[in-house]
């Protein structure tokens, strides 16, 4: 996913090297190169220029202990969460040894890597994450295999930490990603999407952790595919079903004359994510939900926003 002028196919850029000095550099206070910064973001190991006790626990290895090689490998996870490597761990998952020329069609596909890239561009980082366990590159056969663990293999408990792309490959795990974020929820719930689908509520009436959400807020804009008669009477059936489970639900719109913002989030009182449409998980489109580098101001969407009657 982008972020002004980065985006996740940076990767094919640095070097571990490079990533694991810009975390001493953020310890440090020091300067940090924009590209590893936002990587670094997007791998949860920085949040506004301060290291996340994941990145605390990073640098502890690579820098206080000396651990270079355990560094790396734990580098390597966090890197798994970055669009080009989840595209070659669910594409290729099955599918045995791949020529490179062929993952970097897929890439170029997905838009995962430069427009510009050649195999020579991914070769560096594909030795890399064979050596530190994330995928099988073979230098002999110039061929790369996926290793991406089971998909039950990533625990609620630790959905903090995975960033799932949404594949036509996987039209069930596309679901199963987005239920797993969900399960997780607590406190007040915000589900902001400018075209809300009514289709999300089924998935949030099956999923909330009953006592752990107390609120649950959804903010939409005002198409009229949105705020159909249908979609309204499956809210009242929703609002007044949470609300014998002790959750209060209420639907607002930030109608177009004031809305500016364009992307769809996911987020409680602690956690934030950047998730796609609910209609493109189910047909099954090519998206990605992701832990989001920063919380949109979703309580001042919230305040000027009215509520759908």
């Amino acid at each position: 996913m982008a972020d002004g002028p980065h985006s996740d196919s940076d990767i094919f850029g640095v070097t571990p090297a490079t990533l694991l000095g810009a975390l001493r550099a953020v310890a440090s206070s020091g300067t940090v190169d924009p590209t590893a910064d936002y990587l670094l973001s997007r791998c949860g190991l920085i949040n506004h220029g301060q290291l996340t006790d994941a990145g605390k626990a990073l640098f502890r290895l690579a820098w206080v202990m000396r651990k270079s090689s355990e560094a790396e490998q734990a580098l390597g996870q966090a890197l798994r969460q970055l669009n080009p490597i989840q595209v070659i761990e669910q594409e290729l998952r099955g599918l045995g040894s791949v020529p490179e020329e062929g993952v970097l069609d897929l890439l170029l596909h997905h838009r995962a890597a430069p427009p510009d890239a050649e195999v020579t561009k991914i070769r560096p980082l594909l030795r890399w994450l064979n050596g530190v366990g994330v995928l099988v590159y073979s230098t002999k056969l110039k061929a790369v295999r996926s290793l991406a663990p089971a998909p039950e293999a990533a625990l609620a408990g630790e959905v903090s930490a995975i960033a799932a792309m949404v594949s036509p490959r996987t039209p069930y795990l596309n679901v199963v990603k987005l239920r797993r974020v969900l399960r997780t929820l607590t406190g007040t719930v915000y589900w902001a999407d400018p075209h809300f689908g009514a289709r999300a509520l089924e998935e949030l009436a099956e999923e909330l952790e009953i006592g752990a959400v107390t609120e649950v807020r959804i903010l939409s804009g005002d198409a009229e595919n949105v705020l159909s008669p249908r979609s309204m009477r499956d809210y009242d059936r929703f609002r007044a079903e949470m609300a014998t489970r002790g959750i209060a639900v209420e639907w607002r719109i930030d109608d177009r004359t004031t809305r500016d913002w364009h992307d769809r989030w996911i987020a409680d009182d602690e956690n934030k994510w950047n998730v796609p449409p609910i209609n493109t998980l189910l047909k099954n489109d090519y998206s990605e939900i992701s832990p989001a580098t920063e919380r949109p101001p979703l309580e001042e969407w919230w305040a000027r926003s009215t509520p759908r009657t």
